[in-house]
Parts: structure tokens; sequence; C-alpha cells
């Protein structure tokens, strides 16, 4: 039997003056647990590595699938704690050891990818990841019972050409818990836009991922440094409280790189769906994750960070 909420929080970063959300985030969260729990105290113990590069497609720190650099962690600001960079066929991610889900996952989506002849695979293939151990990674029965989804960061249906490339998706270190009202509604809705993105546009790059975060933190008033948080299974498999997907496209027709940034609650949304009210600037979302997103974007491009959301027509 899967339990929820043995850990209770996680220390944040205490931000003051803070850009507000554009969502009502608000609203309904996970079940949270009893103890306080703290980030873990190292942010050092990270080992990178390009597993199964005999077998799989030929890239450099996977950027294949990240083209301005892997998402890079700010460890002066927070403990991300052991972390490990694993490098497939159609996405890169880089596996948390602590919470048994990825900090960030990337892919590089091309029209082929997403307009192939593959529909979703009967069985689908759930696993454990074969490249992690056990004890740093997620476990089918950690899920079971929980109420929770097993939610794709990099989804089954973004990799319709090749079979193993589709197989791969499957690993539980590309999942993290969603609720199911999120996962196959609104957060399916945002999926199946990006892929028509894909397909207007010939090609794109998406970073996905779980973020932890308290509005409760933006003042100095409310914030004491710890985001509550519910955890499943016997792994303790941390529950985000929300999700992000980072939807970016390459530089075309003389203008220069372009970004859109989404935060959704993990929790279920009223329809009609509006995507729009989803949006937020890259910049906040970096500052909350911890994560520079997009590390290596030339500098002409960098107002997209601080841009005003629009969602693409």
């Amino acid at each position: 039997m899967s339990r929820a909420g043995e850990r209770g929080s996680r220390a944040g970063r205490t931000l003051i003056g803070a850009v507000p959300l554009v969502l009502g985030l608000a609203a309904s969260a996970p079940q949270l647990s009893n103890a306080a729990r703290p980030e873990p105290a190292s942010a050092t113990s990270t080992k990178v590595a390009h597993y199964g590069a005999a077998r799989r497609r030929s890239t450099v720190g996977g950027l294949e699938h990240c083209p301005l650099g892997n998402p890079v962690r700010d460890t002066i600001a927070r403990s991300f704690g052991p972390t490990r960079v694993l490098v497939r066929e159609s996405y890169s991610l880089e596996h948390s050891a602590h919470d048994k889900i990825p900090l960030w996952v990337c892919e590089h989506l091309s029209r082929a990818d997403v307009t192939g002849s593959l529909g979703r695979p009967k069985p689908e293939p759930f696993a454990p990841d074969p490249d992690l151990a056990v004890g740093e990674r997620a476990e089918l029965k950690d899920y079971r019972g929980s109420g929770f989804d097993r939610g794709h960061q990099a989804p089954s249906a973004d990799q319709t050409r090749v079979p193993r490339a589709q197989v791969e998706t499957y690993y539980l270190s590309n999942m993290a818990p969603q609720a199911p009202k999120l996962n196959q509604q609104i957060w399916k809705a945002l999926e199946d836009q990006v892929r028509k993105w894909v397909i207007e546009r010939g090609e794109l790059y998406v970073v996905t991922g779980p973020l932890f975060y308290d509005p409760k933190e933006e003042s100095p008033t409310t914030a004491n440094g710890l985001v509550p948080h519910a955890v499943i299974g016997p792994d303790e498999v941390a529950v985000p409280t929300h999700f992000f997907k980072v939807v970016v496209a390459p530089p075309r027709d003389g203008h220069g790189w372009e970004a859109q940034a989404f935060v959704m609650e993990n929790r279920g949304y009223v329809r009609p769906f509006d995507l729009s009210a989803s949006l937020v600037r890259l910049s906040w979302l970096e500052e909350r994750t911890g994560l520079t997103i997009l590390p290596q974007l030339p500098r002409a491009d960098e107002a997209i960070k601080m841009a005003d959301p629009v969602l693409w027509k």
C-alpha cells in the first residue's frame, strides 16, 4: 500500500518583492505531511552520466535535446541533493535521487516525431529506470494505490515514429506524481497544443518539470523558507505542488529565439480550459525553480525571459 505525506516540507527561497504569479495558485493543494523536512544539506554530490551511449543517439551532454545547454541548478540559493543527467533517444533529463523524480526533462521535437504511425502502446510499458539503482529511483509500487497518475514529463505521444524512443518515455525517471484531473485534462490539452505548434513550426524544444511552490513564500511576513508537499510509496516519491513546461522556438525568418513558460498547480481545473491563464514570465519560473532553463541563450534574446507572457497564435 502506498502512503502519502511522510515528508512535510522543503527549504524554499524567501522571495521579497517577487512578481506575483498570473494563476490563482492558492487553490486546493495535494495532501500534506505532518513533519517538516528541509532540503538535503549536500548540493555537491552530483553525478553526471551519459548512459547507454552505444545504443542511443550520439549526443554531448544532451545538447541534442537542450540546444541552449542543460538547465543549470542554483546551488548557492538552494540544495538539490545528488542528481544524474540521463540522455535518451528522444529526451534528456536530470534525475533527483532524493525526490525520485526529474528536475527537468528536455525534448527536441520535429514534425516527423509527432505525426508518425505509432499509437499508444498496449499494455503501456511503465517500468523503473534500468540506469538508476534501486533506492535512488521510483518503483511501480510507489504509485500503486496512491491516487496519483504516473505523469509523463516527455509525453509518449511526442514519439510516434521510433518504437524505442516511445518505450523510453515510460521509464519512471521521466515521470512525477500528477493529480489525475490535471494529467488527463488541462495538462493533456497543453501537450496537445505543443504538438500542434510543432506541426505548424516544424520543430520546437520543450523543457518540462516539477515545481515546489507556496505563495506564502512571496511575502516576508508569511515566508518561513519551507514548502509543504506530499510523498507517495515506500520510496517516498515527492509530489510536486505544481508543474512547468517551457516551449522554445529556434530562430527563423530573421527573428531570434522565442519562449513560452506555463505553470499549473497539481490539481484539476474547470472547463473550458484557458492555457493563457497558465502563462508566466520565464524569469519568474527560473527564480522559483532555482534553474537557469536556457543558460546559453544569446544576449540579444535575453529579453524573452522578462517578456509579458502571450499565448502563441
